[in-house]
């Protein structure tokens, strides 16, 4: 078995208050104190259990508690109001992103989750005999844009991998508002699964789970701030970018199922069938273009044809033996709870890695500094294990689970998922990445979150595990400056958070070779976050040559580009040396050429020529930063105007 493990993080053990410590409705989610939350600095639930075993804990019926986080940051999201869907029943996250609604009728719950600068965003959670977890990520809300109804137009929201568009036609919305407002958010399933609304699974008579490929929200509002769709007889067309890890997969004409999200079902509803084919924008990118009848959340996800059915145990890790009630999920796949033996079979896509998620969720309970489950009237605890596995090992069936399956079944070829309680005040970390010719520099710090989700007062990290990912899939490990420092050398409680290419094994980064940088932060095998960029090509001046002499009537100056790719931005300055180096010529664009206006005075010059860096966002829980990629220096040339 393979076990990649990316974000195989035990994330949220968390208290949430009752309405007997709130002194209110129990559906408040804000106020009170609740229990206790364990430290930052506790030992994240390698404790024992002080009220009993975590399957002798109470865990109230017909509740569902939860919490909500920004996708890219980890950091949770106070004052987000979250709704019953189809009922006037609501809360609002407290300051530490948690909600809780008691006393639910049996059965599906769906929930929507809106705060202002984020795209909507929803769940869906079962009321049943035991309470039930809920963890929510949400996207931060796509750049508004204004837009008459009345008119023909394309509005484009561009990212790393391409322009997203929704392309209108006149009158085909159902409002005569004429300073509407739209924001297209952007998802990409390879970095942000997590705030995918609901489970991925298509509706109908039997569920059917998806594969992510490419997706998006919509929002339009008008003045008063009213949603606002299309008409029913209506209808736009989306073009959805290809994520670049999944290009390879769906080439141009490929056809890719499309789904809209029904926040009253819960389900991936309103099939059609989308193409792939090249940008309207840039007529580069491969999109997804389809038609959208509904304006919300709406992407590429086609259906899982081989199936298998795969064994998961889940286990606590306060106690380490197997964990029962537990709610798994996969994706792609199904979702299934847990028997006596923290057992459960799932039916997964054959051959593929998938992300496994169990939760458990305890009431009347809390956790303590030393990471013990403790019995406190009024909190709440969810427990939140994630892992991802390539499998290589036979699976249970071939094809779906069996509607009669076996209580006991083998374990030895099970996935393994982990479920323990983290401190809520666990810690966020940032990192700053540069490749470049020559070396590969990194900087990992990390502290408590101030109120914009950052560091606050951050320390170096020297612990960490950071792998380079050349273009054709070489790895490299980088060091960690402070391992070359001495036993002793370092004053003691200091650190240095630095890490470079090895010794002797420089990083030459080639132009238009893309590079990932993928960070396991606490160093325990899991990779935590990553970003990839493309390393911009060598310069080289073509016009002006060094000692050459040029006429300022018709003179251009030019230069090429060993990755010559589109969207490159250049930055070229031609400095008059008789003029204490004023710039007599600046240019900044994508060509690789430009006519200097007015045209160069006689004189002596310097040029200088310089692309502008790729960057990329981490993409990971509590993690942040950027990684750039870009040469080292300026290209330099003398020449001289008459």
């Amino acid at each position: 078995m393979t076990r990649k493990c990316a974000l195989c993080w035990i994330w949220s053990a968390f208290t949430l208050c009752a309405s007997a410590a709130c002194g209110g409705d129990s559906d408040a989610g804000a106020g009170g104190s609740g229990g206790r939350v364990a430290d930052a600095a506790g030992s994240g639930g390698a404790g024992r259990s002080a009220g009993g075993t975590p399957a002798a804990l109470p865990s109230a019926a017909h509740t569902v508690a939860g919490v909500v986080s920004d996708v890219a940051k980890g950091t949770r999201i106070a004052g987000a109001t979250v709704q019953i869907v189809g009922s006037d029943r609501s809360t609002q996250t407290n300051a530490r992103g948690e909600y809780a609604f008691s006393d639910l009728p049996a059965g599906a719950v769906s929930l929507s989750i809106s705060k202002a600068g984020y795209a909507p965003g929803y769940a869906v959670a079962e009321s049943a005999d035991d309470a039930q977890g809920s963890v929510v990520s949400l996207k931060k809300l796509g750049q508004m844009q204004r837009y008459d109804p009345n008119l023909a137009a394309t509005l484009v929201e561009k990212t790393d991998n391409g322009p997203y568009a929704v392309i209108f036609t006149p009158g085909s919305l159902d409002s005569s508002d004429t300073n509407l407002k739209v924001a297209v958010t952007p998802l990409d399933p390879t970095r942000e699964e997590a705030a995918l609304p609901g489970d991925l699974i298509a509706g109908g008579a039997s569920p059917s789970a998806l594969e992510a490929v490419t997706f998006a929200e919509f929002s339009i509002v008008d003045s008063s701030g009213k949603r606002v769709n299309l008409k029913s007889d209506k209808s736009a067309i989306v073009e959805l970018p290809i994520p670049l890890a999944l290009r390879a997969d769906y080439p141009l004409d490929s056809k890719i199922h499309c789904y809209a999200y029904n926040p009253q079902t819960g389900k991936w509803e309103d099939f059609v069938e989308g193409t792939v084919a090249l940008s309207s924008v840039d007529h580069v990118t491969p999109v997804l273009r389809a038609s959208i009848r509904h304006f919300s959340w709406y992407g590429g996800a086609p259906a899982i044809q081989d199936q298998e059915c795969v064994v998961v145990q889940v286990f606590s890790k306060v106690t380490g033996k197997p964990l029962s009630g537990a709610t798994v999920s996969a994706r792609p796949g199904l979702k299934a709870t847990t028997n006596e033996n923290g057992v459960a079979l799932i039916t997964v896509k054959k051959d593929s890695a998938v992300k496994y998620t169990a939760t458990k969720t305890y009431t009347d309970t809390y956790v303590d500094d030393q990471g013990n489950l403790i019995p406190q009237q009024g909190s709440k605890v969810i427990d939140f294990g994630r892992v991802e596995e390539d499998r290589d090992l036979a699976p249970l069936t071939t094809g779906p689970c069996p509607s009669s399956a076996p209580s006991n079944p083998d374990t030895r070829n099970a996935v393994r998922v982990e479920t323990g309680p983290l401190p809520s005040g666990a810690f966020v970390y940032e990192i700053t990445a540069i490749i470049q010719d020559g070396n590969t520099t990194v900087q990992v710090e990390k502290g408590i979150p101030d109120a914009d989700g950052s560091p606050e007062d951050p320390e170096p990290v020297d612990d960490a595990k950071l792998t380079l990912v050349t273009g054709d899939g070489k790895s490299v490990q980088l060091q960690a400056l402070a391992s070359m420092f001495p036993p002793g050398t370092l004053p003691p409680g200091t650190g240095v958070g630095l890490y470079s290419s090895p010794s002797g094994q420089p990083l030459a980064a080639e132009g238009g070779e893309r590079y990932s940088l993928q960070v396991d932060v606490d160093g325990n095998g899991s990779v935590d976050a990553s970003a990839s960029c493309t390393v911009p090509g060598k310069l080289s001046w073509t016009v002006p040559q060094n000692g050459v002499t040029y006429d300022a009537a018709g003179f251009t100056a030019s230069w090429s580009d060993s990755a010559a790719g589109s969207g490159v931005q250049y930055i070229a300055v031609l400095f008059h040396q008789d003029m204490d180096g004023a710039p007599g010529a600046v240019y900044s664009g994508s060509e690789r050429s430009f006519e200097p206006e007015p045209a160069l005075t006689p004189g002596a010059y310097r040029g200088s020529l310089q692309s502008l860096a790729a960057s990329a966002d981490f993409a990971g829980v509590s993690v942040q930063g950027q990684l750039l990629c870009g040469v080292s220096a300026a290209v330099e040339v003398s020449f001289s105007i008459r």
